[in-house]
């Protein structure tokens, strides 16, 4: 069996420790593109971040695809479909440093901690920027996942009351009441904090509008740490700047890199970070553990491979 591993431009770090678990499989590393190009024509399976629709035509022993990321929009999703292809992804990965960036962002916010880092650059000493607290306030969790779960958890231990949003109404731990998206309104009228976590598909895609943020009490912070293309940007930069809310912290974007020229790096009621919530210096080490149960799973029971890719869900 030949697998190709594609972490790049990244190490691929713990997932060396592949050709050791399994010395019986050939494992190709590949450091650049062109290295990519040329190993994946004799593929069986491919681990990689992206793959690109002339690379899938060029495997034509290709069986399975794992992604290293949660989500696959790197992917050739109806390509890959079409060739009955197994795809798994990396849901899961990033749970531990997600939630520690929602829960930072929040205290952030709740304290003003970003505008202090701004006057410190100043030499100035201002303490009259609010002191508030995350205890006590609601937070609307967009998405009951893994990390969505894991979140509700760890801010109900900080004294949060949870509330959240699921694909189908059903009881979750730490989680007050469920909603589902035809009362999805509800959860941005209630909330203090709105913590977007929704996977993008033909149904969630630009789902964030004007009509929510309407909803959204004057006092709020929405925070978008899922996809950018689930939020009607246009809609947010009117919110925005017409203070519909109060502020709002996001780390995805429709077009990523945020191009300089858009109009919401110039506002004063939002903190922009560059796609790097999951991002974290154990990332390849979180991958082999789903990778090497993965391999198992493949060779001995295929129907028990972890985070098999749903193309009725999207996700």
């Amino acid at each position: 069996m030949n697998i190709v591993v594609n972490s790049f431009p990244f190490n691929p770090g713990k997932l060396y420790e592949l050709t050791k678990d399994f010395p019986d499989i050939n494992f190709s590393y590949t450091s650049s593109i062109e290295e990519f190009e040329k190993e994946i024509k004799s593929a069986d399976a491919v681990f990689t971040i992206k793959l690109k629709s002339l690379h899938l035509a060029s495997a034509k022993n290709l069986k399975w695809i794992q992604g290293l990321m949660a989500g696959v929009d790197g992917l050739p999703i109806e390509n890959i479909r079409n060739r009955d292809i197994i795809l798994t992804t990396g849901r899961g990965i990033h749970k531990d440093h997600m939630i520690e960036y929602a829960l930072s962002m929040m205290i952030i916010d709740s304290r003003n901690l970003n505008e202090f880092i701004l006057n410190k650059k100043e030499k100035k000493w201002d303490p009259n920027f609010r002191q508030n607290q995350i205890k006590g306030k609601t937070l609307g969790i967009l998405g009951l996942g893994s990390i969505g779960k894991e979140l509700a958890k760890k801010a109900s231990f900080m004294g949060m009351d949870v509330i959240g949003l699921k694909r189908t109404k059903s009881h979750v731990p730490y989680v007050k009441k469920v909603y589902t998206e035809e009362n999805m309104d509800e959860v941005f009228s209630l909330s203090d904090y709105i913590v977007n976590l929704l996977p993008l598909t033909e149904k969630t895609e630009k789902i964030v509008n004007a009509n929510l943020f309407k909803k959204m009490k004057p006092t709020a912070c929405m925070m978008n740490i899922g996809r950018g293309g689930t939020v009607n940007e246009d809609d947010l930069l009117q919110a925005l700047k017409n203070k519909v809310f109060r502020n709002y912290i996001s780390d995805v974007f429709e077009e990523e890199p945020l191009p300089s020229s858009n109009p919401l790096w110039n506002l004063d009621n939002i903190i922009i970070t560059p796609h790097i919530c999951g991002s974290n210096i154990n990332y390849m080490s979180k991958a082999y553990n789903i990778v090497k149960k993965n391999i198992e799973k493949y060779r001995n029971d295929k129907e028990k491979m972890i985070n098999k890719y749903s193309y009725k869900r999207g996700y």
